[in-house]
């Protein structure tokens, strides 16, 4: 007897149209940085939750993750965009969280669930896996950043580097191989060539 075949949760995928959609329909400032940082460095919801001012480079554009998965320690490259959108932020703060709740700590990792879902009810964007009933989830971001990153010919090694695996192997086992969406793609671009 076969095992029904499944897919991977990370093998579902937001495209990027469909993140910018996400960030940019989001009226609030604050909110719409914690999505841009989600969907353009692919770092996990507890190591944004524990952002501080001090953890932003914003001379050579990075983020330093003190929290990471395992206890490490890593450098998240960010682009010009992000680090300018980072600076108006924290505006003249010298220290402190970086994402700051309405209580004046750090912001609440079921806060970052709440905004994530909300922004994708706000821009009419579902989550492709339906386990999830369509709500779009922190994580969502993470699989879409390493699927655009693959998509866009970048380097295994780098992206293992920027979303924190140990090994290689870790990043090519989860991002390596085509989602179901590029298999059909190519699929029908033969197919539509017979």
């Amino acid at each position: 007897m076969s095992k029904k075949y499944q897919l991977k949760d990370s093998e579902f995928y937001l495209k990027p149209a469909e993140l910018k959609k996400v960030v940019h329909t989001v009226p609030n400032f604050r909110d719409r940085c914690i999505l841009k940082t989600f969907a353009q460095t692919g770092i996990r919801r507890a190591e944004l939750a524990g952002l501080d001012i001090r953890d932003v480079d914003l001379e050579v554009h990075r983020l330093r993750i003190r929290e990471g998965k395992g206890a490490k320690e890593r450098l998240v490259p960010i682009t010009d965009e992000l680090a300018s959108d980072l600076l108006h932020l924290i505006g003249r703060r010298k220290t402190g969280p970086l994402f700051v709740s309405l209580r004046g700590g750090h912001i609440s990792t079921r806060s970052l669930n709440r905004i994530v879902v909300q922004a994708g009810e706000l821009a009419g964007v579902k989550n492709p896996n339906p386990k999830y009933g369509g709500r779009l989830t922190c994580h969502l971001f993470r699989h879409s950043f390493a699927r655009s990153w693959k998509q866009q010919g970048g380097s295994m090694e780098s992206l293992a580097k920027i979303l924190g695996h140990s090994s290689t192997a870790t990043t090519i086992d989860l991002y390596g191989t085509e989602s179901i969406d590029d298999v059909q793609g190519n699929y029908e671009r033969v197919m539509g060539a017979l």
